[in-house]
């Protein structure tokens, strides 16, 4: 039997690149999301009342990979003030 790592490390070698691509954009995204609210001063209790959503929505959001959809992105960017993604 394999030891945990070797079979971690197997593991994450048999993602696809598409799926790496979007785990890691939503890991981009969420550390964006962090730094403005600390750059604000904002708790993620004061972003959930400022959208309109309870507190457990923002949790999942942050703490998650969530599937975040152009509309959650969008409020989520009204909320903070800032984008959370620039397109080119």
């Amino acid at each position: 039997m394999k030891n945990k790592q070797e079979w971690f490390d197997q593991k994450v070698a048999d993602v696809s690149p598409e799926i790496m691509s979007e785990v890691q954009m939503s890991a981009d995204i969420i550390e964006k999301i962090d730094l403005i609210l600390k750059k604000k001063n904002m708790t993620q209790r004061d972003l959930a009342q400022k959208m309109g959503k309870s507190e457990a929505m923002v949790s999942r959001w942050i703490t998650g990979f969530p599937n975040f959809t152009l509309r959650s992105l969008t409020q989520l960017s009204v909320a903070l003030g800032e984008p959370l993604i620039k397109l080119a």
